[in-house]
């Protein structure tokens, strides 16, 4: 076994897995703190990971996989969410741009990091942590995606907005059960009841103190600064 300790959203994990590029992986989050939790991977969690994704296959190592999921399925109990999308942040002020996979959510964000220059910097392009608590916190972690955008940092965040490719338009989402359905699609559900019930409640939450945008985008630097000029700066006055 390999063994080492990770800190992420403000916790220690200390992680006992089997290969050690399971420890590179990680590696611009490791730490000699006392850990909250130990993590131990199985080769049942390994083998349970092929079947709990995507048509059954796994587009990354499964150990690394497994171990995500372990600790998604850990910190849910900390209040913290993962949340499929790419987050960013913009003089400390964070945002998340989510979509369903393929559509172009990473290619927008990175349109994004050019027009806005050194007022951008990312947090997690793939899998940020949100912990919903008095103040609604996003972090990064290891899991940044497949080009490895990301920084271990963090920023509040402000605004949620849901891309969609087509002419550039942004709008404002007011109706909450439109909302409520779309961020169901984006975030991590365990397959525990009560995690998932807290997940669940987490987003109800999040209903309540976010706004929420809808864009469309035709993946040119307009778009970019459509999302920046009406979106961006108007969350960060």
């Amino acid at each position: 076994m390999v063994n080492f300790k990770i800190k992420i959203a403000e916790i220690v994990l200390e992680i006992n897995a089997f290969n050690e590029i399971t420890k590179k992986y990680c590696r611009d989050f490791l730490s000699d703190e006392e850990p909250d939790y130990i993590i131990t991977l199985t080769e049942e969690d390994l083998r349970n990971e092929v079947t709990e994704s995507n048509n059954g296959h796994v587009y990354v190592n499964e150990e690394i996989s497994a171990l995500y999921r372990k600790i998604a399925d850990l910190l849910i109990e900390n209040d913290i969410i993962v949340f499929h999308g790419s987050s960013f942040k913009v003089k400390d002020s964070g945002f998340i741009v989510t979509a369903r996979s393929g559509v172009g959510k990473s290619t927008h964000v990175k349109l994004l990091s050019e027009y806005l220059g050194n007022d951008f910097e990312y947090i997690n392009d793939d899998k940020p942590l949100l912990k919903v608590k008095d103040e609604l916190v996003l972090y990064s972690n290891p899991w940044n995606g497949k080009e490895r955008r990301g920084n271990n940092t963090s920023a509040s965040l402000k605004a949620v907005i849901f891309l969609n490719r087509g002419d550039n338009t942004y709008k404002k989402l007011d109706n909450k059960e439109e909302v409520y359905f779309k961020l169901l699609s984006q975030i991590y559900l365990p397959r525990d009841k009560a995690k998932r019930e807290k997940a669940l409640k987490l987003i109800d939450i999040l209903l309540k103190r976010l706004n929420f945008y809808e864009i469309n985008v035709n993946m040119d630097i307009s778009s970019a600064e459509m999302t920046s000029e009406r979106i961006i700066k108007n969350e960060i006055k």
